[in-house]
């Protein structure tokens, strides 16, 4: 896209630039939350980053977006920064991530990810490229903070809308990772475990002063169910932007291994995108 994010912005592309971190309990359908709501961006005429940041989940994404499995995944992005060797936590070691030969941190100049970022490390169709940070692929491999450390610092120039699908639990707040992150949308399933950690979550945005902290009910079965969960979200219902129903053929999309581009009700979430607009134009861009 040529379009500058200001007049993006001015035209109710509230989210154009701004970056996204999908998070909750393990199971509750974070990666297929992350691709649909790339599917809904594009469909809502944004350039879309998706980043693979769940470093346990063997396919995910690819699936979901290509249809593909490990064979397809491109290459690891720590490597473009020098790999483990090179990359550290951010809990031993808080420095910024910066270029290979370059000490400028990555936040003061931002990664031209079409000029920049080789083609091995990226699959794209149309307006969507997809990246992954890396997997814990070998037994005794380590800590996975340095792959951490590039969702962290991995910022893109221009206009792309950056959705970050991250592992599951709240280890990530505990490293700070959310702190360079403008949104952070939570999805839960119809469980207590997910209301907790939603609650958790907040209390950790609010402590990093996070404003743009939403959540998205998934697998809802029922008008009953929805009630029930928004009853124990209590104070935090108002952060709830949508509900998506239980859908018995994105399950089975699921098991054929099919991607979500061959899912043809996307438009049933719609009503999410627009609401995620609604609220961020609202709030604003953090500082």
């Amino acid at each position: 896209m040529n379009t500058t994010t200001a007049s993006l912005s001015e035209k109710g592309h509230s989210l154009a630039g701004m970056r996204i971190l999908v998070c909750g309990k393990g199971g509750s359908g974070k990666s297929t939350i992350s691709a649909l709501l790339a599917a809904m961006l594009l469909r809502r005429n944004y350039e879309v980053l998706v980043i693979d940041g769940d470093v346990s989940n063997p396919e995910g994404l690819i699936r979901l977006l290509f249809g593909t499995g490990v064979e397809g995944e491109p290459e690891p992005l720590v490597e473009f920064f020098g790999g483990l060797d090179v990359v550290t936590c951010p809990v031993d070691d808080p420095s910024p991530l910066t270029r290979v030969g370059d000490s400028v941190p990555l936040a003061e100049k931002k990664i031209d990810v079409e000029e920049e970022i080789p083609p091995q490390f990226i699959r794209q169709r149309g307006r969507m490229r997809f990246l992954q940070v890396g997997k814990i692929s070998t037994y005794g491999q380590g800590c996975d903070g340095p792959l951490e450390k590039v969702v962290r610092d991995f910022i893109a120039s221009g206009d792309a809308v950056s959705i970050i699908d991250m592992k599951a639990g709240v280890e990530h707040f505990g490293r700070g990772i959310p702190h360079s992150l403008d949104i952070v949308l939570g999805v839960l399933d119809y469980t207590l475990e997910s209301v907790s950690i939603a609650r958790r979550m907040a209390e950790f945005c609010h402590q990093a002063g996070i404003e743009n902290y939403w959540l998205i009910l998934n697998k809802i079965g029922s008008d009953e169910i929805e009630s029930m969960i928004l009853d124990k979200l209590g104070d935090l219902h108002h952060r709830v932007i949508g509900p998506i129903h239980f859908d018995q053929n994105l399950i089975k999309l699921g098991l054929t291994g099919a991607s979500l581009e061959a899912y043809r009700s996307v438009e049933e979430f719609e009503h999410i995108a627009e609401q995620l607009e609604d609220r961020v134009s609202g709030i604003g861009r953090r500082k």
